[in-house]
């Protein structure tokens, strides 16, 4: 498989750390998930370099992977809003017009939003298990995590720097309470680029209801898809799935 081409860019404050596979530039910008990085997205970027022909880029946002600053406590309620406007100025630093945004979970959200209120600068979006609004069964799952946090932070240990940190900031912005309000399906709306917001049937974090809740929140220009055995880490477990739904919103958005 092709292997990346890894860098730094210095954007909003924060020094983000890249990864690209091919050359020129990105036509696919991949978004992590909640407790994810660049090495978490696995053979994913590769497969869709080399069956796609499209060059892919991978970033770790900020106190992910070795990105900068490092968190100090938990996130704020309105922590993907804020990584939605540092992905915006990315892509202008990068020189990136419309790519295609592919993200998981936190990550989907994160596109979602950028596609919202940047909708002309997106080519399209493949949304994998994302978050429209707080379920509390994500709430429960994450609970639990919290009791047993040497279980995860072991696994996080080699993709990240500063795994206790991203572990407390993630984890613990999720469940303190003023978070159970947050909502961005209303923010949805203005989305006009097509839009697959793909989740597994047997996601951990997530009730069906996220996915259609999500795709009546975009309107007609989103397709909601329930992928058959898979849990929340669907680019884990069906990665040519995956591939196959960006190769589909390739050709949907022209």
């Amino acid at each position: 498989m092709t292997e990346p081409r890894l860098d730094r860019v210095e954007v909003g404050g924060a020094a983000l750390a890249t990864a690209t596979w091919g050359e020129g530039a990105p036509d696919v910008v991949l978004l992590h998930d909640g407790l994810g990085s660049i090495g978490q997205w696995r053979d994913l970027p590769a497969l869709l370099h080399d069956r796609l022909d499209e060059t892919v880029l991978a970033y770790d946002r900020p106190g992910h992977g070795s990105s900068t600053p490092v968190p100090d406590g938990a996130w704020p309620v309105d922590w993907m809003q804020t990584q939605a406007l540092l992905l915006g100025e990315l892509l202008d630093t990068l020189g990136l017009d419309a790519p295609l945004l592919v993200g998981h979970s936190d990550g989907g959200s994160v596109a979602l939003l950028h596609a919202a209120w940047q909708p002309h600068r997106v080519r399209g979006v493949v949304a994998l298990a994302p978050h429209s609004f707080v379920e509390p069964v994500c709430v429960d799952a994450i609970v639990k995590m919290r009791n047993e946090p040497e279980r995860w932070i072991g696994g996080l240990v080699r993709h990240h720097d500063h795994p206790e940190a991203v572990f407390e900031a993630w984890s613990a912005g999720w469940t303190r309470p003023e978070f159970a309000a947050w909502d961005i399906r209303a923010e949805l709306a203005t989305i006009t680029t097509p839009v697959v917001v793909a989740q597994g049937d047997a996601d951990e974090y997530a009730t069906d209801a996220m996915v259609h809740e999500t795709v009546a929140a975009i309107g007609p220009n989103a397709e909601g898809l329930l992928l058959a055995g898979s849990g929340h880490l669907v680019h884990h477990q069906e990665p040519d799935a995956v591939v196959s739904l960006v190769e589909r919103m390739r050709r949907a958005a022209g």
